[in-house]
């Protein structure tokens, strides 16, 4: 019981770190809902440089190969997160730095609508250990009205590293 309230504790932190967005569970549309579990059931495979188109305006890359279960709908996800902006003239991309998990683990359920859509679509399918990189467009994001540092319709570059990956229960 201690653990699920610190978790609680922590997460709500975080999230109010992060971008400065509430920390309270938003609701799930039906659109959404189906098709998160669309992608988790229906993992696109990579190219030959580890690309994945896994929905328009959600492109992913596999920066390292992950080792264990794959991520699906309902699961809790431990990860290391790092947020930029996009920026198509810098030479990786990366914009402006926004944000970084650091020492703490960011831990969110899957398809629960408690990350922004492209999360909820982007982090099924990783596998434990693996780190991605995800671009994702502003109406995946934080859409018109922006968050804290990142401006309306902004689109985001996160490189996300899964950690560990907890059923539950």
């Amino acid at each position: 019981m201690y653990l699920r309230h610190t978790f609680v504790s922590v997460l709500s932190v975080i999230g109010l770190v992060a971008c400065g967005q509430p920390a309270e569970q938003k609701a799930v549309d039906n659109e959404t809902q189906e098709t998160v579990m669309s992608v988790a059931t229906n993992c696109p495979a990579a190219d030959e440089s580890g690309n994945i188109q896994i929905a328009p305006g959600l492109d992913a890359r596999i920066l390292k190969t992950g080792y264990g279960r794959s991520a699906v709908q309902g699961d809790y996800a431990d990860t290391n997160v790092w947020l930029w902006l996009y920026d198509e003239t810098a030479a990786d991309r990366h914009g402006k730095f926004i944000w970084e998990s650091g020492n703490n683990v960011f831990q969110f359920q899957l398809g629960a609508g408690q990350v922004i859509k492209g999360w909820d679509l982007g982090v099924p399918c990783m596998l434990e250990g693996e780190t991605r990189e995800l671009v994702v467009s502003g109406d995946l994001a934080y859409g018109p009205s922006g968050r804290g540092e990142i401006p309306p319709n902004a689109t985001l570059i996160f490189t996300i590293e899964l950690l560990k990956v907890t059923a539950p229960q």
